[in-house]
């Protein structure tokens, strides 16, 4: 497989996690202006969104579980090999297990809290 695809693959994990911490940091401060306003009142979640959300939760947490599967042979083969030598692959393709064992957890972590 070409360096390319692991680059891409790697960026759009990297843009995933930043994507959700940006969107975090903007609620946050979005409610610590109304706050001072006046308080909002809760938008009601119906039951469905609440399922269709876990089902998406669930689905992307396979879809990277499928990238973690694909890329451990290619990292250890990477460990097993390098003689001394760090080449980008390896640096990619840690940095890609490493993001996708974070958003393994944290969708784990949000599928049980959402229980």
């Amino acid at each position: 497989m070409s360096k390319e695809i692991y680059i891409v693959i790697g960026l759009c994990v990297f843009a995933f996690l930043l994507g959700g911490r940006l969107k975090k940091a903007l609620n946050s401060k979005g409610q610590k202006q109304t706050k001072r306003k006046s308080k909002p009142a809760k938008k009601e979640v119906s039951p469905t969104q609440i399922k269709l959300r876990r089902i998406f939760t669930i689905a992307m947490l396979v879809l990277v579980f499928g990238i973690v599967i694909f890329m451990i042979p290619a990292l250890s083969r990477d460990l097993l090999t390098h003689n001394g030598n760090i080449s980008e692959n390896l640096i990619l393709r840690i940095l890609i297990v490493a993001f996708a064992i974070y958003i393994l957890f944290m969708g784990f972590m949000k599928i049980r809290k959402s229980k």
